[in-house]
Formats: C-alpha cells, sequence, structure tokens
C-alpha cells in the first residue's frame, strides 16, 4: 500500500543522498536564484559542480515549475528533479532532457529513491545568472582581484556582474562562483 510522500519525508533523505554522493561538498538548502526570485530546494556544491535538486511532492503543484526550471536551468550545472509517481509524467513534460529525475517512493516501511533518469551537464548555463550567485562584496572582491574594480567600485550588483561577465571566460567564473560557495561561512537570503 502506497503513502503519500511529503516534502518534509522526502528532504532529509535527499539531502543525506547527495551529501554522501559529493563528499568534500556542500548541501545547501533553499539556494536563492535571481536574488531570492526563485529558491533551489536542495543544491550540491562541489569545485566541480553546482547541482540543484527541485523537489515536488505529491501534495505539491507543477504550476511554478516551469519557472523554476527556467532558472535553476541558467544557473546550475546539472539539476534533478525529485518527484513522486503523482507529478511524473506532467514533470517529464516540462523539465529538460539533460535533467536528472529522481522518483520517490513512500510506503509503511519508509521512502525509497529511485534514478530514473542521471543528470548530464547543462548544455547552455548562462553567465549573468551564474554572478547572480555571489554577493556585492563577493562580487567586488574578485573584480580586485582581476584589477577589473575601477570604475564599478561603489556601483550596483548588477553593474559588478556586468563588468564579470565581460572579463572573465565563463568556465573560470562559474568555477569562482563555486569556490566563493564552497567557503561561504554566512549564508543569508540573497
Amino acid at each position: 500500500m502506497a503513502c503519500t510522500a511529503r516534502d518534509r519525508d522526502i528532504r532529509p533523505a535527499l539531502r543525506q543522498r547527495v551529501a554522501e554522493a559529493a563528499p568534500g561538498g556542500r548541501v545547501v538548502d533553499e539556494l536563492g536564484l535571481c536574488h531570492g526570485f526563485v529558491r533551489v530546494d536542495v543544491a550540491s556544491i562541489t569545485a566541480d559542480c553546482l547541482h540543484g535538486y527541485e523537489l515536488k511532492a505529491d501534495r505539491d503543484t507543477l504550476s511554478r515549475l516551469p519557472v523554476q526550471v527556467e532558472h535553476y536551468s541558467q544557473a546550475m550545472d546539472r539539476c534533478t528533479l525529485v518527484t513522486g509517481d503523482g507529478h511524473l509524467q506532467e514533470a517529464l513534460r516540462v523539465v529538460p532532457s539533460w535533467w536528472g529525475i529522481l522518483r520517490v517512493e513512500a510506503d509503511l516501511f519508509g521512502l525509497r529513491m529511485e534514478q530514473l533518469r542521471a543528470a548530464r551537464p547543462n548544455p547552455a548555463p548562462d553567465a549573468l545568472a551564474t554572478c547572480r550567485l555571489l554577493w556585492h562584496k563577493e562580487a567586488l572582491a574578485f573584480l580586485e582581484e582581476l584589477g577589473a574594480a575601477r570604475g564599478v567600485r561603489g556601483k550596483s550588483r548588477a553593474a559588478l556582474y556586468a563588468r564579470l561577465v565581460e572579463v572573465v571566460p565563463e568556465a573560470q567564473l562559474r568555477a569562482r562562483v563555486r569556490q566563493v560557495l564552497l567557503k561561504r561561512e554566512e549564508w543569508r537570503a540573497s
């Protein structure tokens, strides 16, 4: 007999699974994208990959999923949808083929997760969306290190991000953002 899987049941099991798959990495709940407009339910951060996991429990709605997919797909290196059978078919029509799919099933004996599709590398990440993961002081510090802060000190985050995209190759920029997120000690709403 199947039971309904709830976010509060799925999240701890997912966090444990993600942490075990990425030793030395960091697992963060509710990572803000686009300055908090969208939040990644669970993010795995390693030196090589920023992997976002979107949970859609049986009681959730998929109404926000297209917007979440758009923003996750801009900023993340890999993405995985975590869902039960109730949303699986509809969700498969929304998420891109490079997204992973992790099916969750709950019964009287507990929670099981089955990898239906492995996440593949994001074919078209957006450098500006990646920059938006940095706080103002982090973006400015990077520009100072590069000797490229002249003319943007005291400017908005948008100006700092634009300069970073202008002067840093995308692969280097993405690597630096992951490095900053791994070392960040104080997390706050973005």
